[in-house]
């Protein structure tokens, strides 16, 4: 009897620490992150810090993030990351949280152009944060330094006769309709009026005559520089582009323009479901951290928003990607573009 009842004592014990085991990783901050923003080491590092364990679930695209934070109605993540342009649809269906901005020491040491989060847009509504900036890129100009000696201020190089069948452009309707019109002078290039886009598709066909080839991937776009005569890269994958490159060996140089790159800005949020906001928001705090925000630059090209990086200087203008007026619209005539002679 002594023998069964110490066997069931310790089967008793083991199953009373197999639960608290299952309690405290059930009780981890669960985080949803694009592969690089959340590395092992930082994630070993906060829980060192903070005593807070991490579990890490990575994605690949925005629809991805949606459907698993809008299929369990926010309750299956903590803190996700998201880009402005896609933050308005959470905030529209309820499915994140406010952030007490005073629980983020950290938030004051950002670089300027991210201090100030009502001018940020997109990251708040009716006096609320939903979005602390942690990374960026700006889409600009790739240009070939031996071939392009004077480097270009402005996308309408694009244009220039003596780049003729020497210019790559990226193969999407949204950005190429919004970058024209920042040439063009539009002050919303993301919500264009009937007569505006038809300006723009004028512009467009124009462009085309340069272009030696649409690309949709970077090594796609990287392929095609080394095989033939290029000079010109509207830079759709920005810096990490631009590294890619020049690893292989390119005279390459990158430029944002002066009537503004459009740049994309992700955001750490926090769900609605959220079980611990406390902890949630010492995340965000560690990673817009110096140490974080530097490495992520040096391991992805990506900008950062504490240290300054070559994805924009002090005095290069943003253009924050936004929802465009309607995209398939957009789709539809880009497409008629391409097919245009």
């Amino acid at each position: 009897m002594r023998l069964k009842e110490l066997v069931l004592g310790m089967a008793a014990a083991g199953l009373g620490l197999g639960l608290m085991a299952s309690a405290a990783l059930a009780e981890n901050l669960r985080v949803l992150a694009w592969d690089g923003y959340a590395d092992q080491d930082w994630v070993k590092d906060f829980t060192q810090e903070t005593g807070i364990g991490v579990d890490v679930v990575f994605i690949g695209s925005d629809d991805e993030i949606w459907a698993k934070i809008k299929g369990s109605e926010g309750q299956d993540f903590d803190v996700f990351a998201v880009n402005t342009a896609q933050l308005q649809r959470y905030i529209k269906a309820g499915l994140v949280a406010p952030i007490d901005v005073a629980q983020l020491p950290n938030q004051k040491q950002v670089l300027p152009r991210f201090r100030d989060l009502s001018a940020v847009g997109g990251v708040t509504k009716d006096g609320n944060v939903y979005g602390i900036p942690f990374c960026f890129d700006s889409i600009g100009l790739i240009y070939d330094t031996d071939k392009v000696k004077t480097p270009p201020a402005s996308m309408t190089v694009l244009w220039d006769p003596q780049y003729q069948g020497k210019v790559l452009a990226y193969d999407n309707g949204e950005h190429n309709f919004s970058f024209t019109a920042l040439t063009l002078g539009y002050g919303d290039p993301f919500h264009l009026s009937d007569e505006q886009m038809a300006a723009v598709k004028d512009r467009l066909v124009e462009l085309k005559r340069n272009v030696l080839s649409f690309y949709t991937t970077a090594d796609e776009a990287q392929q095609i520089y080394n095989n033939n005569d290029v000079a010109l890269i509207w830079a759709n994958y920005g810096q990490q582009q631009l590294k890619a490159l020049q690893a292989t060996g390119a005279h390459v140089a990158y430029v944002n323009p002066s009537e503004g790159a459009l740049a994309w800005l992700d955001n750490w949020v926090i769900s609605k479901g959220v079980r611990d906001k406390t902890a949630a928001e010492k995340w965000i705090n560690f990673m817009v951290g110096k140490k974080v925000g530097s490495e992520l630059s040096e391991r992805t090209g990506f900008g950062n928003t504490v240290t300054e990086t070559g994805s924009a200087g002090a005095d290069d203008k943003l253009i924050w990607l936004n929802d465009v007026e309607d995209p398939l619209k957009r789709s539809d005539l880009w497409n008629e573009v391409k097919a245009s002679p």
